[in-house]
């Protein structure tokens, strides 16, 4: 008998009545930018290079100034794969907080109808 009660008072509610509006949240935390302290210097051997056209480095000294030069890289794109990843959260928090202004309107107003 209260089975049927409660059956026969959901449907004569109206159905915002049992919404529930979800306050939205997120937790945003930026990367930080590979400052350019972290930049690779120019080896020495390579500073007459624009005038003359030739070094006087080791190959040595060429790989390692390479090899610093692709992990500098590397660290800035992990950056921007890092901003569009707090970018779409943000985003997606700002779709949910629109939806739940939306669900909160909807339910103060249908509570004077």
């Amino acid at each position: 008998m209260k089975l049927k009660l409660l059956v026969l008072f959901a449907f004569l509610v109206p159905g915002q009545a049992f919404a529930f509006c979800s306050e939205p949240y997120a937790r945003l935390t930026t990367p930080t930018a590979p400052g350019s302290f972290n930049k690779p210097d120019v080896p020495y051997c390579l500073s007459s290079y624009k005038f003359s056209g030739s070094h006087t480095c080791d190959q040595w000294e060429i790989d390692s100034y390479k090899r610093e030069i692709e992990r500098y890289v590397d660290n800035l794109q992990t950056y921007v794969d890092e901003a569009y990843a707090v970018a779409k959260v943000a985003s997606n928090y700002a779709d949910e907080v629109q939806a739940y202004a939306e669900c909160e309107a909807k339910e103060v107003s249908s509570q004077h109808q």
